[in-house]
């Protein structure tokens, strides 16, 4: 009898270790865009910085940036560039998913 019941205690626990764990993404992504307030037109070479987590990229020529991997919590999105005033806004990442962000930039007056 006890020869039946560690068999059965022997089986129980590999059939949980053999079992493939489920495995949960708990990052999320940030993509956005960045246009010319005025004219809607996509902006390049934009600096673009996260906080927190330091992280900083710059648009592409269609006025598209990416921050992947990050940890589920809002950020602050901070864009700057050349000409034109520096503009923030902030963003609320979900894990497994991606968040969309536009984000306009207004031409210095002087």
């Amino acid at each position: 009898m006890k020869k039946l019941l560690y068999l059965a205690l022997l089986i129980l626990v590999i059939s949980f270790v053999s079992c493939d764990p489920i495995e949960y993404n708990m990052f999320g992504n940030i993509e956005g865009t960045v246009l010319d307030y005025d004219t809607n037109e996509p902006l390049e070479y934009v600096s673009v910085q996260l906080s927190p987590g330091g992280k900083n990229c710059s648009t592409s020529s269609d006025g598209c940036f990416t921050f992947s991997d990050l940890d589920a919590k809002q950020y602050t999105i901070t864009v700057q560039k050349s000409g034109y005033e520096t503009n923030m806004k902030t963003a609320n990442v979900l894990a497994s998913e991606t968040t969309s962000v536009t984000i306009t930039m207004k031409k210095n007056d002087y």
